[in-house]
């Protein structure tokens, strides 16, 4: 962790707010999940959060959520899967050419994305020791850097010991 996957998720998420969708529901997965904490989760982001929602069986969650959402054109942004999560289980929709919507999601797990057959990866890579110096500086400010003469050295020590991790500046 703590290479920026949920920073770039964010960013992600507050451009497509903005952009031509209906719905944009974010989802925190994390270790510890079942297909009807994710389906209640996806429901209180569209309305489904009544005391009888949660009530209700599992296949009549997927249901609902996929009636709704078929008729969407929606980006449901998983932060933070660590095993494979069977979209249509959760009732959501596959997207497809025609309804436009989308899925992105956050892993540590290359065999997740495999396994949630992803059209397209983009591994977050630490930062190379010049970048990781020059966004600290960028970050932290050249001016207060130069304050003393002591804390440019301590700085780039912070720096190295964040070993190229953004998230960490």
């Amino acid at each position: 962790g703590g290479r920026g996957k949920t920073t770039l998720l964010t960013q992600i998420n507050n451009k497509l707010l903005h952009a031509d969708f209906d719905l944009v529901i974010w989802i925190v997965v994390s270790k510890d999940h079942n297909v009807e904490t994710v389906q209640d989760k996806i429901g209180d982001k569209i309305g489904f959060s009544s005391n009888s929602w949660k009530q209700k069986q599992q296949s009549d969650k997927a249901e609902h959520i996929c009636r709704l959402l078929s008729k969407k054109k929606f980006v449901l942004l998983f932060d933070d899967i660590w095993e494979p999560i069977e979209i249509t289980k959760l009732g959501v929709p596959i997207p497809n050419p025609h309804n436009k919507s989308k899925i992105i999601f956050t892993t540590r797990s290359e065999d997740v994305c495999g396994q949630m057959d992803a059209h397209k990866k983009t591994k977050v890579e630490c930062l190379a020791w010049d970048k990781a110096w020059n966004l600290f500086q960028e970050k932290v400010g050249r001016e207060t850097l130069g304050i003393h003469p002591d804390i440019q050295r301590l700085a780039q020590t912070v720096a190295k010991e964040c070993g190229g991790f953004p998230l960490a500046f």
